[in-house]
């Protein structure tokens, strides 16, 4: 099985014989799929917004909200789950496994997505993009990701307090205090990095707090009833955050994010319970290429549609931009895996 996405990619190889290790990738890989959906959507959506496809609406409002409410903290809760086991490896091969999975495609996508934006920019609402900036990234992620140079930067960090015996309970203090002085203001200087650090580690130490336990085999734990309950309380709760408009409250916020990491994962040991929908845990599988290339292939698919073939509607859109910007990044994995070519994603082979 193919491991994607952040450090569920750069997580050490395993005995996948093991029953707590195969229950663990599947549901896994299906909180991952469903994460990734939710990303994709989020762009599309607001893709068609500023394109002026889609008109604002209270829907669009409500469901953007709802989205941006919990799916980059699953994706830090989800990334913390095997830290621990990367951790076993001595710190020189940790650092560099994380400059190859993480750093490695940071940079060439960025420059990529940069460079097709600026050439494009004169056929979107977007502002010009200068190529001449293109060095910012080193210090100044752009736009999504800034996920992955944040958590690099929470995984360097936590590396070098776990070498120093720091326990995950004492990191989550430490996680928990820094969103304290996030809720506080506290000034942290111009680095944006430093803002973005302080607002996530707390959902990475809890993964990282989850993935230390033995709540990894909780498929085999927790019957149907109570998936199905903590799955529609959890995201029934974020729905009734975003109605009573707390999600910009900095107190309601991890609460929040909370209600909707546990939803996300009740649903995903669920299906994996029952094996069900599998296409999703497919994403889930694919979700690190997908993440790096959809809004790229979504981007041109919405450009290609407008302009040339005249289409607006914004249903059309909006199917259509999400299958393109799930599929066409797995497509391109299938063709760069058929052309032995494996440096696309990431600078070492990652195994299906």
């Amino acid at each position: 099985m193919k491991e994607a996405f952040a450090n569920s990619v750069s997580s050490p190889k395993v005995k996948l014989d093991s029953p707590l290790i195969r229950d663990r990738l599947h549901w896994v890989d299906y909180a991952k799929g469903i994460g990734i959906f939710l990303v994709v959507v989020g762009h599309v959506l607001r893709g068609l917004v500023n394109s002026s496809t889609l008109q604002p609406s209270f829907l669009v409002g409500f469901v953007d909200r709802w989205i941006y409410g919990f799916h980059m903290p699953l994706f830090f809760f989800i990334s913390g789950l095997f830290v621990q086991k990367s951790l076993s490896k001595p710190f020189k091969d940790f650092l560099l496994d994380k400059l190859y999975v993480i750093a490695y495609p940071y940079f060439l996508w960025s420059l990529i997505q940069m460079a097709i934006q600026a050439l494009a920019s004169r056929y979107t609402t977007t502002n010009q993009i200068s190529l001449a900036d293109i060095w910012q990234i080193i210090y100044q992620p752009y736009q999504q990701f800034w996920f992955f140079y944040t958590l690099f930067a929470i995984l360097i960090v936590y590396g070098i307090l776990h070498k120093l015996k720091l326990s995950p309970i004492l990191f989550l203090i430490f996680a928990v205090l820094l969103y304290c002085l996030h809720g506080l203001n506290v000034n942290f200087g111009p680095w944006g990095v430093l803002y973005l650090f302080r607002r996530h580690a707390v959902y990475f130490a809890l993964g990282v707090i989850f993935g230390s336990g033995t709540w990894l085999s909780i498929k085999s734990q927790i019957n149907r009833y109570a998936l199905i309950l903590i799955t529609l309380g959890g995201y029934i709760a974020v729905g009734l955050a975003v109605k009573f408009q707390l999600t910009e409250n900095v107190i309601a916020i991890p609460l929040i994010a909370m209600f909707g990491i546990a939803a996300t994962v009740a649903l995903a040991v669920l299906l994996d319970k029952f094996n069900l929908l599998f296409f999703v845990k497919n994403w889930g599988i694919f979700s690190l290429e997908i993440f790096v290339a959809h809004t790229i292939a979504a981007s041109v698919f919405r450009i290609a549609l407008q302009k040339i073939l005249g289409f607006r509607d914004p249903v059309i859109h909006f199917v259509l931009g999400t299958a393109i910007g799930i599929y066409a990044p797995i497509a391109l994995s299938f063709i760069c895996s058929k052309l032995k070519f494996q440096y696309m994603f990431s600078l070492r082979s990652l195994k299906k």
